[in-house]
């Protein structure tokens, strides 16, 4: 098998967790999709905009919130949203004509003055941390330190702006925190100042200590339907690459606007296109085709390239061929063990090429040599 001769026990990541990686944004886009920060709307995700409403409706809003879910499924928009509507609490306060009715949306406007200050980051009660960049590589660390949550406590005790207003802060990447990090929360969650909130926005909900996580809400974001993300990609991405892009997003907008792109279109169809060919396959081509993505300053072509090909990998797993000839062929042909063996043996090669800085030529070669039978 590929790289059998590769010592397992070799210590490729002891320094993965302290170290620094590479900036992969949590929501990749066109130019003309805006930030989190700057999202308007939202799609999706009604069952946690409807749990947020009824909280507040009873009064019994928690003081720590948890979005989790896979990268690109709106939990750093949803978070947003809220902050703008809790911001926004004075248009929906009793006056000399009565109390107004429930709302029925978090939504809050352009036009609303709240929004330009969230958006442009001049909101006074609002601090968001994450992992930050280090100033000596220019690449984001691999975890969101003590240091950067220490400003925390300090922030939720001040007087808010506004009287009787709310102080949020929102940590993306939560799920990247040191223990020493999530320990140093722990003191805010235990006795939070009135109306202040943390929200946690995290990938893995059970990477946060369970001290943290049972202080606060833990509300989960599901996958999105393939016919919402499909009309987002509608005049954006060519109607006939839709499908794939659709497909290999699995559920998440974010990952379906990278993939929209066109140079990450024209990568993923030159890569897919090899597994014409299979059980064999043109390796004079593939060389051409390492040469031209394998090369410095090619990261994001290069975490695509990853992506894509697990894809394929998971897809054979599940037995799911999209009505593609190629991927229906291979999943007649081989057997669940050979499927997943596939699926070890690439994952594991793209963790050694990648933490430990190995030729991404290599990396792409070995890739379809992974899938040789």
């Amino acid at each position: 098998m590929l790289f059998d001769d590769i010592d397992q026990d070799d210590e490729l990541f002891d320094e993965f967790e302290v170290g620094l990686i590479d900036e992969e944004p949590t929501v990749p886009g066109m130019p003309d999709i805006p930030s989190p920060r700057g999202t308007e709307n939202l799609i999706g995700h009604e069952f946690v905009e409807k749990k947020l409403l009824q909280m507040l409706d009873m009064g019994r809003f928690p003081h720590g919130l948890i979005f989790s879910g896979p990268s690109g499924m709106g939990k750093s928009v949803m978070a947003y949203r809220l902050t703008r509507f809790l911001f926004s609490e004075k248009d929906r306060a009793p006056d000399m004509f009565g109390t107004p009715e429930p709302a029925t949306s978090l939504y809050v406007g352009q036009g609303h003055s709240i929004f330009g200050k969230v958006f442009g980051g001049g909101h006074p009660d609002l601090l968001t941390l994450g992992r930050p960049i280090d100033e000596g590589t220019g690449r984001i660390k691999a975890s969101v330190p003590v240091e950067e949550i220490r400003k925390i406590a300090p922030f939720m005790r001040r007087t808010a702006s506004v009287e009787g207003g709310w102080r949020i802060v929102i940590v993306d990447d939560a799920d990247t925190m040191t223990r020493s990090s999530q320990n140093s929360l722990l003191k805010i969650l235990e006795e939070p100042p009135e109306k202040a909130l943390l929200i946690l926005i995290t990938h893995r909900a059970g990477a946060l200590l369970p001290t943290v996580y049972s202080r606060c809400v833990h509300l989960p974001f599901q996958p999105l339907q393939d016919d919402d993300i499909a009309k987002v990609l509608e005049g954006r991405v060519n109607a006939a690459d839709i499908p794939l892009v659709v497909a290999m997003a699995e559920g998440s907008l974010g990952r379906a606007l990278e993939y929209g792109r066109a140079e990450h279109l024209e990568m993923m169809r030159d890569a897919l296109a090899y597994f014409e060919d299979w059980p064999s396959f043109r390796w004079t081509d593939i060389q051409s085709f390492s040469e031209v993505f394998g090369n410095k300053g090619n990261d994001d072509a290069q975490r695509v390239f990853r992506e894509t090909l697990l894809w394929v990998a998971s897809s054979l797993i599940r037995g799911e061929a999209f009505e593609v000839p190629w991927l229906e062929a291979m999943n007649a042909r081989l057997d669940v063990e050979t499927k997943l063996a596939i699926y070890d043996q690439l994952s594991a090669h793209f963790d050694r090429c990648v933490y430990g800085n190995l030729d991404k030529r290599f990396m792409i070669m070995g890739a379809f040599m992974a899938f040789e039978v």
